[in-house]
């Protein structure tokens, strides 16, 4: 006697239905990343190991590049630098974003009379191209500029200040260009998510008499913690591969004196050479430097994805 089975047996239950459509929603996702990001960190690995001013022959060094960049005391000196200016970098930028760009959020989830002309204005220079919040930031900061006649006028300075020109200012104005870029982005992705805050929880919150700083500070701010870590994860990536204010303003040299040297300038001059002549192209050992920046890197990311997916 043959049994039939019950069909409901064999159909995937709920989870395991949820679980399915979350790998296939992630699949080309995962192939386009393969194609555009791992692929080419592999390739980078082997042009590490080559020696290749870029046009000639190339010569196998195998790990002659690591071990020059961190012994020869010139290059560990540059890389040292680079790498705490960065680091720098990205901390007065953190800083001012989660700071800064939470209490603008917050301001802007209320009803703030004239709020959608204030997002309007905060996310106008994020599309705008590196090359163009440069050319009007150094305007404003120039010597015969806005900023030195405001401080000229209301006494705070005696002469024009050299905020490009002095290793002390000069790479706290760039950090100062780019936070103006990257503010409107930042404030749309923690708006997003003071929005998406259930509705429930604060009129609970209000019903058991919690005062407005309460209802932030209990229901609000925990809520914004994987908006935090996405935030740090995507200006830390973005800050330690890419100087193209500090390229644009001050040139592969970062002065004045490599007082703005970050690492994306330092592997650009190694790649290309400085606008001086100073140093040979080596795309090779620029490459090395690649693959050391996304060392220093990857244990941030992996730690905040963590993180992320413990506190989800």
């Amino acid at each position: 006697m043959i049994s039939i089975s019950n069909p409901r047996q064999r159909l995937m239950t709920f989870r395991q239905k949820e679980k399915f459509q979350y790998m296939m929603l992630l699949i080309p996702g995962c192939i386009l990343y393969g194609l555009f990001n791992f692929l080419p960190l592999i390739g980078t690995f082997f042009m590490s190991l080559i020696s290749w001013p870029g046009i000639g022959p190339w010569e196998f060094v195998g790990t002659g590049n690591y071990e020059e960049l961190l012994t020869n005391e010139v290059m560990r000196e540059r890389l040292f630098q680079a790498f705490w200016q960065t680091l720098l970098f990205f901390g007065l930028c953190i800083g001012f974003f989660l700071l800064v760009g939470t209490v603008f959020s917050l301001l802007l989830s209320w009803n703030t009379a004239g709020k959608k002309y204030y997002k309007m204005v905060f996310f106008l220079p994020y599309p705008l191209a590196a090359i163009a919040i440069a050319f009007l930031g150094q305007l404003i900061v120039d010597v015969r500029g806005p900023l030195n006649q405001l401080l000229q006028f209301v006494g705070a300075s005696d002469g024009p200040v050299l905020f490009l020109g002095d290793e002390d200012t000069a790479l706290p104005t760039i950090a100062a260009f780019y936070i103006w870029q990257k503010l409107g982005f930042v404030i749309m992705l923690i708006l997003s998510a003071i929005l998406g805050v259930r509705s429930d929880l604060l009129e609970a919150a209000v019903l058991d008499g919690a005062s407005r700083w309460q209802c932030i500070r209990h229901v609000v701010l925990p809520v914004l913690t994987p908006a935090f870590i996405l935030i740090t994860i995507l200006i830390m990536v973005d800050v330690f591969n890419n100087a193209d204010l500090v390229l644009i303003l001050m040139g592969p040299d970062a002065g004045p004196y490599y007082s703005t040297d970050v690492m994306g300038t330092f592997q650009y001059r190694t790649a290309f050479g400085s606008s001086g002549g100073s140093s040979a192209a080596d795309l090779g050992m620029a490459s090395a430097i690649g693959i050391v920046i996304a060392l220093m890197i990857l244990p941030g990311s992996i730690y905040l994805g963590l993180k992320n997916l413990r506190d989800r």
